[in-house]
C-alpha cells in the first residue's frame, strides 16, 4: 500500500517536473512590444495556451526551444493584445456575411455602384444584392446615399437592399417589386415610406425613429441553409481575425433567435474550430414576451457557461441583453428625434432585472440618451434597495449624452459602460441636430474613466457601424469620422484607447484577470500589425490590418506575403455567387 502510494506520488512529480520543464510551444522575437506599464520587449514565449515570458533577451528564450516550438520572427513588427470588441453581433453578422457586399473602407459612392453593378450581374434569380450597414455617406467623396433611381439604372432586374445604419434604406424598383410595396402599404408606427407627390413610393424607407421597417425589410430577404450559414459564419470570423480580433462580446441583436440562429457559431464551438473567444448576451425578439424568454433560457443555461471544446471561455453564455424589454429600450437614429420610452418601461424593467439578479445573470442595457439612463438607474436604484444590482455585471450600452450625474450613479450602483464608435458613422449627423457643444462631449469617455467607472470599446457592427475596429479606433484616438469630420470631442491617448479595447473589454465579461494583457499568465492572443498603431500617421490606422493572430497559442490567421509559411489559404465561400469571393482575401 505505502509502495503502491510512493509510487503514484514518484510517477506525479515527474510528470509535474516534466510539464515545468516543457518547452515553449511558440516563441516571437524581433518584435515591438509594449505593455499598460509602459515596459518594452523585443520577445515573448507562451507554454500551454498563455503567456509565459516577456524579454528583451530573444536568446535566453530561444534555448528553451526544441523541435516542437514554433518561432516567429515579427520582423520589428507592433505586437498588441488580440482586440476584444466589447459590442460586437458577431454570430449574427457570421450568417449573413456571405450575401453581403459590405462598403467598409471605399472612398466614392461610384465604386460602390460599381460594386452592386458587379455583383447584379452575377446573383441568381430570387436572390437579393444587399448591403447591409457598415459605411456612412460621408466616408464617399460624394457625400451622400444612392438614390433609388441609380440603383434601379445598374440593377433593373435585381432587387438591391442598402442599409444605411438603421436610420434608412435605400431601394431599387425590383425590390419593391418583390417587397410588394406599394401606395396602399402602410409602415410599421415610427417608420416611414417615403412618396412621392402622388403617393407613390419612391424606394427610401425611414425610421423615425423606429427601425422596424428596416428590420421587417431585412428579415424578408432571403435566408442561407445551415451549410451556407457555416461557411458564411467561418468566413466572417477569419474576416475579423485578419484585423487583429481575437475576442468579441456578442450583444444577441434583433432578428437573431437563441439558439435557433446560433447554430452555426454553436456548431463551430462544438467541434473545437471557432477560432476566436465569444461570450453571448442573449437578447429576446418578441415584445411582451421577454420575461417568458429569459426564463426558459435561465433553465436551460448556466450563466457563463462555455460551449467551446477547448478554448477556455471560448464560446459562453454569458447574460442577457442588450435588449431586456422593448419598452426600456430607445433608438440611436441621429436623423431623427429622440424617443421617449413609454410609461410602463420601469414596471417592465424592474421585473427583468429582479429576475436576473435572482439567477446571477450578468445583464447589459441599450441606452443612447441621457434621458433614458435617468429612467434605468432609477429602476436600478429601487431594485438595489432589496437586491444588491452589483452581484453581478452590468453594464450600460452606447451611453452617448450620459451626464456626469448619471456617471456617478452608475459608479455608485457598481456599473460598467460599453462605448461603441458609432459616431465615426453618425458624427456628421449627431452634429447637425445636436450642435457641436454636445457632440464634444458624446460619449464622454474622459468622464467615465475619471469617475473609475469600467470601460469597454467595441463596434457595435455589422449594421449601425462597420466590424473593423480601427475605424472605432481612429475615432477614440482623433475625434474624428471615418469622413475626417472633426466632431471636437476630446481624443483619449493611443494607448488608453488600446487598453479600453483590450483589458476594458474583458472585465465586461469578467476575464480582466485571464485576457487583455500582455503579461504572464494571460491568454496568449494577440496580433502582430502591418504598422505600429502607437506611431504612425492618424490617417493610416484606417488601414490597419493583422499580419499575424495568434488566439490560446495558436496561429489562427497568418498574411500570405508577410508570413507565407504559416498562412492558409481561406476556403471559398458558398453560395458560388457570393461576394465573399469576389473581394480580396489575405
Amino acid at each position: 500500500m505505502i509502495k503502491t502510494l510512493l509510487t503514484a506520488i514518484t510517477a506525479t512529480t515527474s510528470l509535474f517536473s516534466a510539464a515545468l520543464m516543457a518547452a515553449p510551444e511558440l516563441i516571437v522575437v524581433n518584435a515591438n512590444i509594449t505593455d499598460f506599464h509602459g515596459n518594452h520587449y523585443s520577445a515573448v514565449s507562451v507554454e500551454n495556451g498563455v503567456f509565459s515570458h516577456f524579454s528583451n533577451n530573444a536568446d535566453a528564450l530561444l534555448a528553451e526551444t526544441d523541435d516542437s516550438t514554433t518561432i516567429i520572427d515579427a520582423k520589428g513588427k507592433r505586437l498588441i493584445p488580440g482586440i476584444n470588441d466589447s459590442h460586437l453581433h458577431v454570430t449574427r453578422g457570421g450568417r449573413f456575411y456571405n450575401l453581403e457586399t459590405r462598403w467598409e473602407g471605399i472612398t466614392t459612392l461610384e465604386q460602390g455602384l460599381q460594386m452592386i453593378k458587379e455583383q447584379a450581374e452575377r446573383t441568381p434569380e430570387g436572390q437579393w444584392v444587399r448591403v447591409v450597414g457598415g459605411f456612412s455617406p460621408y466616408q464617399f467623396k460624394e457625400k451622400r446615399l444612392p438614390t433609388p433611381q441609380e440603383l434601379t439604372a445598374i440593377a433593373p432586374n435585381t432587387p438591391v437592399f442598402v442599409l444605411h445604419l438603421y436610420s434608412g434604406a435605400v431601394l431599387n424598383q425590383k425590390a419593391l417589386e418583390v417587397l410588394g410595396i406599394t401606395r396602399e402599404t402602410q409602415a410599421p408606427e415610427g417608420s416611414v415610406i417615403e412618396r412621392d407627390a402622388n403617393g407613390v413610393p419612391t424606394g427610401v424607407l425611414l425610421a423615425q425613429p423606429n427601425p422596424m421597417i428596416l428590420y421587417k425589410t431585412i428579415a424578408a430577404l432571403p435566408q442561407m441553409d445551415a451549410e451556407e450559414q457555416l461557411n458564411s459564419s467561418r468566413q466572417f470570423y477569419r474576416k475579423l481575425l485578419s484585423l487583429g480580433v481575437t475576442s468579441v462580446v456578442d450583444a444577441g441583436g434583433g432578428g437573431h433567435s437563441f439558439p435557433d440562429d446560433y447554430a452555426a457559431s454553436e456548431t463551430l464551438a462544438k467541434q473545437g474550430e471557432l477560432p476566436l473567444r465569444v461570450s453571448n448576451y442573449l437578447f429576446p425578439q418578441v415584445p411582451a414576451n421577454e420575461m417568458l424568454h429569459f426564463m426558459q433560457w435561465m433553465h436551460k443555461f448556466e450563466a457563463n457557461e462555455n460551449h467551446h471544446t477547448h478554448l477556455d471561455n471560448g464560446y459562453v453564455i454569458e447574460g442577457g441583453g442588450e435588449l431586456l424589454t422593448y419598452k426600456a429600450s430607445d433608438y440611436e437614429n441621429f436623423r431623427a428625434p429622440r424617443p421617449e420610452l413609454p410609461s410602463e418601461a420601469e414596471h417592465a424593467l424592474e421585473e427583468v432585472i429582479r429576475l436576473h439578479l435572482l439567477e446571477k445573470w450578468p445583464f447589459r442595457l441599450h441606452a443612447t440618451y441621457d434621458e433614458s439612463i435617468t429612467r434605468i438607474l432609477n429602476v436600478l436604484e429601487k431594485v438595489n434597495k432589496t437586491q444588491r444590482v452589483d452581484s453581478v455585471r452590468w453594464i450600460i450600452d452606447h451611453a452617448e449624452t450620459i451626464s456626469k450625474s448619471n456617471i456617478k450613479r452608475v459608479k455608485a450602483l457598481g456599473g460598467a459602460i460599453a462605448v461603441q464608435g458609432r459616431m465615426a458613422f453618425a458624427g456628421e449627423d449627431f452634429v447637425s441636430r445636436y450642435g457641436k457643444t454636445q457632440a464634444s462631449r458624446t460619449p464622454p469617455i474622459h468622464a467615465m474613466l475619471d469617475a473609475g467607472i469600467t470601460v469597454g470599446l467595441g463596434t457595435d457592427g455589422t449594421r449601425v457601424s462597420s466590424f473593423n475596429p480601427w475605424a472605432t479606433y481612429y475615432w477614440a484616438v482623433t475625434g474624428k469620422t471615418i469622413g475626417q469630420f472633426d466632431i471636437g470631442s476630446k481624443p483619449i491617448s493611443r494607448i488608453q484607447a488600446l487598453k479600453l479595447f483590450t483589458q476594458g473589454s474583458a472585465a465586461l465579461s469578467g476575464e480582466e484577470n485571464v485576457k487583455g494583457q500582455l503579461a504572464p499568465g494571460f491568454y496568449a492572443d494577440f496580433a502582430i500589425l502591418n504598422h505600429d498603431i502607437l506611431n504612425v500617421n492618424e490617417e493610416a490606422l484606417l488601414n490597419t490590418q493583422s499580419q499575424l493572430t495568434v488566439v490560446g497559442g495558436k496561429v489562427v490567421f497568418a498574411d500570405k506575403d508577410e508570413f507565407t509559411h504559416l498562412h492558409k489559404a481561406p476556403i471559398k465561400a458558398i453560395p458560388s455567387w457570393s461576394p465573399v469571393n469576389f473581394t480580396e482575401q489575405r
